[in-house]
């Protein structure tokens, strides 16, 4: 991938994006499952199923930008599509960010920042390649860094603070995450099996815990 005239190694990108995506994996079942299953009801279970298509049909709008690649040509993918596409993620992935006492969950944290290195490189590139001029891609840029504390400001202050539905919530980003890294680690054609990829993901894995616990 071009950026900015110079080429981000492949093998870097691919590094990255492993890692992010064992990390929100780790994220997932470490930290939010148990979260999303602490009562009785069992509709997070559900939402985790919802939140699983709902973000098969986001990459419909981003061109799958989430897993650190583009399908098709770079021209190819419309800007709007593209934005609508990660600025609905980048919301949704954002709600449980901040729980309503104030705690932040650094595991999510830390999940979203890691995944959207990656992420970001390919928007720009992508902003890029429309011949987009430099403050145009900065303002695209800082509105979907932003879209996580937004959604995270949304659930607190507007969303009701009701555990069974901040449950359901969680469940909706547990289905979105979990389609995102899926994807990424299973995509044989980009991320085939390698040492250096088991130990990427054993290696977040091992940081997942060491941040949550």
């Amino acid at each position: 991938m071009t950026l900015a005239g110079r080429r981000v190694p492949d093998g870097v990108m691919r590094g990255v994006t492993v890692f992010g995506g064992a990390f929100l994996l780790g994220v997932c079942v470490l930290g939010l499952l148990p979260e999303a299953m602490e009562g009785t009801s069992r509709l997070p279970l559900f939402c985790i199923l919802a939140g699983f298509l709902i973000q098969q049909l986001l990459e419909g709008l981003s061109a799958h930008a989430e897993h650190g690649h583009v399908e098709g040509h770079e021209h190819g993918v419309p800007v709007f599509g593209l934005m609508l596409g990660l600025c609905l993620h980048a919301f949704l992935e954002g709600m449980p960010l901040v729980e309503g006492d104030g705690t932040v969950n650094q595991g999510l944290v830390w999940g979203i920042v890691i995944h959207n290195i990656p992420v970001a490189l390919i928007l720009v590139a992508l902003l890029a390649a429309h011949r987009m001029g430099f403050w145009k891609v900065l303002v695209l840029l800082v509105l979907f860094g932003a879209m996580s504390p937004a959604g995270s400001l949304v659930n607190l202050y507007i969303v009701q603070p009701n555990e069974e539905q901040q449950q359901m919530i969680i469940g909706l980003v547990i289905g979105v995450l979990l389609h995102v890294s899926s994807s990424i680690l299973f995509d044989h054609k980009r991320h085939g099996f390698s040492w250096l990829n088991i130990g990427l993901t054993v290696l977040a894995f091992a940081a997942t815990y060491l941040i949550i616990h």
